[in-house]
């Protein structure tokens, strides 16, 4: 061989040697480094992380650890700087990251001292990320308040409660808690009302009625006489009905609209400090008038049966006794009250009409 390839191949031999070496050292540094990895879950305090760092090296290389990024928030567990760990081994660490957070990051360095190994100091970075999947202790949605509206309105007779749900979002049960009866209760829906009327049983006593919202109160209202309640006298005569109108000095122009079973209409107009009568005589054994009572502010309806007095069949239609009845029943529903409650108003009147009648011979309308 000549000199001059000797020296091409051992020049080659040289630089293949040097590769090899090369990629030797390559490779037990690559083989040094630590592996960072999170997962995170909700809890009370917000996202909790937990992290995993895995310092990866040859057998016999402990490795620790210089540097973690972030500080803060502060971690909890053996992941700490200073800690070593040996190969393959595994320290873990947890941060608590505020619910509004959307991921986390932890960048983790170690290093690999020079021990009997040739290769020496070996320093190696790896970085960890989380990405927080949904929203974290959220506070839930407030339940919609219910909105609600309750009024009332006196008559003569007694309290017309009503109360009305306004929104379909959340709608309140309403009870009605009378001062004497019975409660009643009811969930009405949007567009709804919720009415109740409630008779007086004793006049001096009075009535309040208390109205509560899904159990909590919202109003008590309070039986108020509208005033101008007293009309005059009714008599159950041998010949039929006899009306006797009178309005207080301090009450209001009233109209008084008569109906009889048999006959015409009347209507009377009796100013305040006025008194009139309106007679309706029976042609046989029955007769009933039905009659309108309008002050320009409330409006009041009934009915009223003839009773033909028990001995008058002994005495000449002439000479025959007038029997005083009882009060004119105030009865229907205020013009302000709802038309749907009407019905339910005139027959509560007729009813208190009745009772009156039969427990007094006289009383003022």
């Amino acid at each position: 061989m000549n000199r001059t390839l000797k020296r091409v191949l051992g020049l080659a031999g040289s630089v293949a040697l040097g590769v090899t070496g090369a990629l030797t050292f390559a490779s037990a540094a690559q083989a040094h480094h630590p592996e960072v990895t999170g997962t995170a879950v909700c809890v009370d305090d917000g996202w909790e992380v937990s992290w995993e760092v895995k310092l990866v090296a040859p057998p016999g290389r402990d490795g620790e650890i210089t540097e973690i990024n972030p500080a803060e928030p502060e971690i909890d567990g053996a992941l700490q700087i200073g800690a070593t760990a040996g190969p393959g081994e595994v320290l873990t660490g947890t941060q608590i990251y505020d619910s509004s957070a959307t991921e986390a990051e932890l960048d983790v360095t170690a290093v690999w001292s020079k021990n009997k190994s040739k290769w020496g100091k070996v320093v190696k970075s790896a970085t960890g990320r989380v990405t927080f999947d949904g929203t974290c202790n959220e506070e839930p949605p407030a339940e919609p308040d219910p909105e609600i509206s309750v009024h009332s309105l006196s008559d003569c007779f007694g309290i017309y409660v009503v109360a009305n749900n306004n929104s379909e979002e959340s709608l309140a049960e309403f009870a009605f808690t009378p001062s004497t009866g019975e409660p009643v209760t009811r969930t009405p829906e949007v567009g709804e009302d919720f009415g109740y009327y409630f008779a007086i049983e004793d006049y001096e006593a009075g009535l309040t009625v208390t109205v509560t919202a899904d159990g909590e109160e919202v109003a008590v209202f309070e039986w108020d006489s509208p005033g101008n309640c007293e009309w005059g006298y009714i008599y159950d005569t041998c010949e039929g009905l006899e009306f006797e109108l009178s309005i207080p000095e301090d009450g209001t122009e009233t109209t008084f609209s008569f109906t009889p079973s048999e006959g015409e209409e009347v209507v009377e107009t009796v100013a305040p400090g006025e008194t009139k009568t309106v007679t309706f005589t029976a042609t046989g054994d029955e007769l009933t008038v039905s009659y309108i009572i309008d002050d320009g502010k409330n409006f009041y309806e009934g009915e009223v049966p003839w009773e033909k007095p028990e001995d008058c069949d002994e005495v000449p239609p002439s000479e025959a006794p007038t029997t005083p009845a009882a009060q004119l029943p105030v009865t229907g529903s205020s013009m302000t009250i709802m038309i749907s409650a009407a019905a339910a108003l005139v027959a509560a009147a007729a009813v208190l009409f009745f009772v009156a009648r039969r427990r007094r011979a006289a009383a003022d309308w």
